[in-house]
């Protein structure tokens, strides 16, 4: 567990501030909150119309909170994360095997690669362009700072992970995360999967890095549990095998729905900290 001391600003101005934007949003923008609640829609179906908008305000002002515990994780006001499943990318470090760490759309991703940081992981992270611009350049600087590498993949590109350069890394002992549940680069492979009851497709990308690079792929998931107090949790590793060339594409689909099945979960255990505001369905 990681823990912070009392920060002489505080994070309340933020805070304050990031919920009248959330607001603001959720007021007047029309199509970002029809968006959410297309979503909540499939999430939650056969609800009354007052049900999704209320899914949809608590998504908006969810997402506000995590500027302000941002403020807090930076600064020195107390904050705590707890690690479930560490044990299998430290193993992983030590061995100098390197692995594919699937994030997705939920939660603070700058929690969880700090906390790789201050364990001394080698950790680059792969960002879609669009996906880049939603974070700020000041943000960006700081993970950099923290020796937290970051690859913008092009959207011309037909694949999220930067090709040679993310297996490179990978087999220098490093751990490169990217996120499997929104598709950022222009791919020809796209992973059908059952979701929510839905078909839809998910990228390729970090199963097909895990097949042809041999290292594990884990899981995680991070998520808020109250005021300053973060869980993140990572599945056991494993791979992603095919015997032969003309199973490949089975290995992947197997792959890429055993992660659906996995953010299904969570999302139904903490429906708004999913951070998706276009449509998805």
């Amino acid at each position: 567990m990681i823990e912070k001391g009392p920060f002489l600003l505080g994070s309340l101005p933020v805070r304050f501030f990031a919920w009248w934007v959330a607001t603001g949003y959720f007021l007047f923008f029309p199509s970002r909150r029809r968006s959410s609640m297309g979503l909540y829609q499939v999430i939650f179906p056969h609800k009354k119309s007052w049900f999704y908008f209320y899914c949809t305000w608590r998504q908006f002002h969810s997402f506000a909170t995590t500027f302000g515990d941002r403020v807090e994780f930076e600064g020195m006001e107390e904050s705590s994360i707890s690690v479930q499943g560490k044990e299998g990318i430290l193993s992983a470090a030590a061995q100098g095997l390197g692995g594919i760490i699937l994030m997705s759309h939920m939660g603070s991703f700058e929690i969880a690669a700090r906390c790789f940081q201050e364990k001394g992981i080698k950790h680059l992270m792969i960002m879609g362009e669009k996906e880049a611009r939603q974070v700020a350049r000041s943000q960006q600087e700081n993970l950099k700072a923290r020796g937290i590498s970051i690859l913008v993949a092009s959207e011309k590109e037909d694949s999220t992970f930067g090709g040679l350069e993310a297996l490179k890394f990978i087999r220098e002992g490093g751990f490169v995360s990217l996120a499997g549940d929104l598709i950022w680069t222009r791919q020809r492979s796209l992973l059908p999967v059952r979701f929510f009851d839905q078909e839809v497709a998910f990228t390729s990308g970090p199963h097909l890095l895990a097949l042809i690079s041999g290292a594990p792929l884990f899981t995680l998931f991070t998520y808020r549990i109250g005021r300053g107090r973060h869980q993140i949790h990572i599945s056991p590793p494993r791979g992603v095998k095919s015997q032969s060339r003309s199973d490949r594409d089975s290995a992947l689909q197997e792959s890429a729905q055993r992660y659906a099945d996995a953010l299904e979960t969570m999302i139904r255990e903490h429906p708004f900290q999913w951070y998706i505001f276009e449509p998805f369905f």
